[in-house]
């Protein structure tokens, strides 16, 4: 016995030092924390959400942390309270880039913060003319559309601030992301952010056996990309534009030229973007699908780990590529990426697309979603 009171008591203790002396097992048992989104883009005097994940040693889904974090910002323009909601005071005119620090049980973790001038244009709910059954629910989103100093479109999630109003709470009424069906009826529902709203009509029929109703996009995850670069490419040493995120914003279209300049994020030349998500089909047929690129672009539709459908990773003045018609089914959604890099000199990348009864256009951002 007292041999067992001996060794609990020095396993007591050393447990206590590791504690003390940050071992290597935060007492949560997290090996490691990350901030949701990793490069966070916001636009100018506007609160963003973020998120903090501990990563369990035993394996298993992510634990939201946030509320018990502790996070800094490294410039006084932008601060963070307790719940994640990062704001920013920036009213001038130019990029601004500051980092974000979040600590837990002597873990900690990093991230870059872009600050760009941006005002905020309209408002989008992600589901439209919606028709349910009675006393059911079903979530919602809102995006912001937001115009930067290049006028260039990004969308960026809302749904936490804003506020709703119902023409009919009997019928129908949403609060926060979760829209609620009542009794049998009509109503229009309205999100709003000081003088912008939006708005979307649910029907309410007693002969309604699911949740149906319009998808509305808010474009593509756009992740761009800083690459090392001692001299301009060549044919022959194109590397990986790849290499270090610089930022993470959802782009309401694929379609930029900025001619001899800086891109949308204040990257001047050598840089690389990824844009991910889905596409969604509107009618079953035959579509083609386009890009203008100055320089390298490749383009996925549906397999997005298979061979791309547009390969034309060169160095090369703007030019127009083409997938083969490719026969899509109505009402479904398509894994899509396209990649893209700039080395030097002009800089484009678009995409379009052309389809039954559809003209070749640029994609509009309400078939295009993130996830």
């Amino acid at each position: 016995m007292k041999h067992s009171l001996v060794i609990l008591l020095f396993l007591v203790i050393g447990l206590i030092s590791c504690k003390k002396s940050g071992g290597s097992a935060p007492a949560a048992g997290f090996s490691a924390i990350t901030i949701n989104p990793e490069a966070i883009i916001v636009p100018k005097s506007i609160t963003a959400k973020i998120k903090v994940y501990g990563t369990p040693y035993s394996g298993g889904a992510l634990e939201d942390i946030t509320t018990q974090s502790s996070c800094s910002t490294s410039q006084a323009i932008a601060t963070i309270d307790s719940n994640g909601n990062l704001s920013n005071s920036y009213t001038g005119t130019s990029v601004q880039r500051l980092n974000l620090t979040c600590v837990y049980e002597g873990l900690s973790v990093m991230v870059p913060v872009t600050i760009v001038p941006a005002n905020l244009t309209s408002l989008i709910i992600t589901k439209s003319a919606l028709t349910m059954k009675p006393n059911t629910t079903t979530s919602v989103q809102v995006y912001g559309n937001f115009t930067d100093a290049n006028s260039y479109v990004f969308a960026l999630d809302m749904t936490n601030y804003i506020t709703w109003s119902s023409s009919n709470a009997a019928v129908s009424s949403a609060v926060v992301s979760t829209l609620s069906a009542g009794s049998a009826g009509s109503a229009t529902l309205t999100a709003s952010f000081n003088a912008i709203s939006t708005t979307a009509s649910v029907t309410v029929d007693n002969a309604a056996t699911t949740t149906s109703f319009t998808p509305r996009g808010v474009g593509l995850l756009g992740s761009y990309y800083d690459f090392s670069i001692g001299v301009p490419w060549n044919a022959s040493t194109i590397g990986d534009p790849f290499e270090t995120l610089f930022g993470q914003r959802i782009d309401a279209q694929v379609n930029f030229d900025w001619s001899t300049g800086t891109n949308n994020l204040g990257q001047p030349l050598y840089f690389g973007i990824r844009w991910t998500g889905t596409i969604y089909i509107p009618t079953t047929g035959s579509y083609t699908f386009y890009t203008q690129s100055d320089d390298g672009v490749r383009l996925w539709i549906d397999d997005v780990n298979g061979t791309p459908l547009i390969d034309n990773w060169t160095l090369h003045a703007s030019a127009e590529n083409a997938t083969s018609p490719i026969t899509l089914t109505g009402g479904q959604f398509y894994n899509i990426k396209m990649e893209y890099f700039e080395n030097a000199g002009y800089s484009v990348a678009q995409l379009k697309w052309m389809g039954p009864s559809i003209a070749k256009q640029f994609i509009p951002q309400n078939y295009l979603f993130p996830q």
